[in-house]
């Protein structure tokens, strides 16, 4: 028996040593870690062109992984992208922070060290024709709600043309300077005709409420609301009853203004800015980290350091800092990867920003300069981790301009291709260089099918004499109404020609140690001791 027992008891021992070295074997691997056979990286997005830049990701697409917990990465980066209206040139670097706060969510931070802003067809867009701008060292002709004087006027409410190089230069925030003559000379005067008194030309403003959207800004913006007024691709010149010249009158024009989303206030050929825009948001996964499918969601906060409610502010946007939403907008989306192969990852995106109206202060109250339009994003992206140090990848992406917003004549829902490469010297630093290529440029295939409508009211298109002295001799001044239709490319309408951009980005940081390979020993008990 009691050898037996000595038995019984040298088996339970034995079994409990297997049992505890089964357990610490097992609690010994952090299953969170990534595999060190994995040849796959991580990185942060660049973003730009639309989407936010910061959270784990391709070029500009998130994929469905995120940091593990203490891990973190700086990155920089210089992007060039295209977009229209106005053949417009962007130029970026964006810098970004992002930490691992636990396995399954990031926190990010991104903001622009630097943005230049180059418009290549300046005629194009509605922010050149506003009183403190010029074209040729003129104002150019444009399309503006009427001014509105104390009284009536026969134009109110509507439409009317402005002559080029009839608006004296007036500084933001315009109100109660100018709007010009609108090409009458002596004896006429503008202000008659827009409720002013006899002998005056009329002024700016006041701004008015418009009930929803953009606010109305008379002499200034246009009959849609806003502050940026309709624009004149092209006119002609009247003739007198004699044949001389007797002003002009546009022939393709808009009654809508024309902007660009992301800089609609941009009012020079060429304009920088610095930490102008700045974003804070978050990456939540819901699979598990180890799950070849990754989802979940991705939210944010952008806003601007400046706004239209100074001199100061409206100046930076006239340089094309930002779009100046007053409140910031709030971005939501939700992603998704799939580890296709070891060597290929498919990743998805869609996403939604809730973008906030241009507002400042003018004489009389707050009013709202442009009501922003929303964003809606999607993308998907391919990358090839062929192994640990070089990955390439390729992108399309779409942005659409959604929900209640300003119309905008030339609208453009912009669609890049990117494709480039990531090389990883280190699992924690690394280098990506791209090709950014906008698909739908403005250029001539673009206006194909699109219609254009508009109607405005030129105040004098011939000066004419008075028949009847019962009415009083002397001369007059005729108005007309211009209304006008085309299909295709708008002449006077200046295409864009360079679609091309890229993307270099460099970061550094730091990432978790692998997991090596498990080596599955059995349990080597080499004494036991009984007593």
């Amino acid at each position: 028996m009691m050898k037996l027992g000595y038995r019984v008891v040298f088996l339970t021992l034995a079994l409990f040593t297997f049992v505890v070295a089964g357990i610490a074997q097992t609690t010994s691997t952090d299953n969170s870690k990534r595999s060190e056979k994995d040849p796959r990286n991580t990185a942060p997005t660049v973003g730009t062109g639309g989407p936010m830049g910061g959270g784990t990701g391709l070029f500009t697409v998130l994929d469905g992984q995120t940091l593990r917990k203490g891990e973190f990465t700086f990155s920089a980066a210089i992007s060039n992208f295209d977009r229209d209206p106005g053949n417009a040139d962007f130029t970026e670097i964006p810098v970004s922070f992002q930490v691992g706060l636990t396995n399954y969510f990031e926190l990010y931070f991104n903001t622009d060290a630097y943005r230049g802003l180059k418009i290549n067809s300046p005629r194009n867009l509605s922010a050149f024709y506003l009183p403190n701008s010029r074209i040729g060292g003129i104002s150019p002709a444009a399309i503006v709600l009427a001014p509105q004087g104390p009284t009536p006027g026969p134009f109110s409410g509507q439409a009317v043309y402005r002559p080029a190089g009839t608006a004296p230069f007036v500084q933001f925030p315009y109100i109660g300077g100018s709007a010009g003559s609108f090409g009458l000379t002596p004896p006429f005067f503008s202000g008659p005709l827009f409720g002013f008194p006899a002998g005056t030309n009329a002024l700016i403003g006041p701004p008015r409420a418009s009930g929803g959207g953009a606010d109305l800004f008379p002499g200034l913006g246009s009959v849609y609301g806003s502050i940026l007024p309709g624009v004149v691709l092209q006119t002609i010149t009247l003739q007198s009853p004699t044949g001389a010249p007797a002003g002009s009158a546009p022939t393709v024009f808009t009654t809508a203004p024309s902007y660009l989303a992301d800089a609609p206030f941009m009012n020079r050929t060429w304009g920088t800015s610095a930490f102008s825009t700045f974003t804070v948001g978050g990456k939540w996964r819901w699979t598990n980290v180890n799950n070849p499918i990754g989802f979940g969601i991705n939210a944010g906060y952008r806003f601007y350091a400046d706004t239209a409610d100074g001199a100061g502010g409206f100046n930076q946007l006239q340089r094309g800092a930002s779009p100046g939403g007053n409140r910031g907008d709030f971005i939501v989306g939700m992603f998704a990867d799939a580890r296709l192969a070891k060597w290929v990852n498919f990743s998805a995106n869609v996403g939604y920003h809730w973008n906030a109206d241009v507002k400042g202060e003018f004489p009389g109250g707050e009013f709202t300069l442009l009501d922003r339009p929303d964003e809606l994003l999607t993308a998907v992206g391919v990358d090839f981790p062929v192994n640990r140090y070089f990955q390439p990848i390729l992108e399309f992406r779409s942005l659409r301009y959604v929900g209640g917003r300003t119309p905008n004549a030339f609208e453009h829902h912009p669609m890049d291709f990117i494709g480039g490469v990531r090389i990883f010297p280190t699992r924690w630093f690394g280098m990506g260089f791209a090709y950014r290529y906008n698909v739908n440029q403005q250029d001539d295939g673009i206006f194909d099918d699109e219609t254009f409508n508009n109607s405005v009211f030129v105040p004098c298109t011939a000066v004419t004499t008075q028949p009847n002295d019962d009415i009083g001799k002397g001369p007059i001044c005729v108005p007309q109404v211009i209304n006008r239709s085309f299909t295709g490319v708008p002449p006077g309408f200046q295409l864009s020609r360079d679609p091309h951009g890229f993307i270099f980005q460099t970061w550094i940081g730091r990432r978790n140690t692998r997991l090596g390979d498990i080596v599955n020993q059995p349990a080597n008990v080499t004494a036991i001791e009984v007593s």
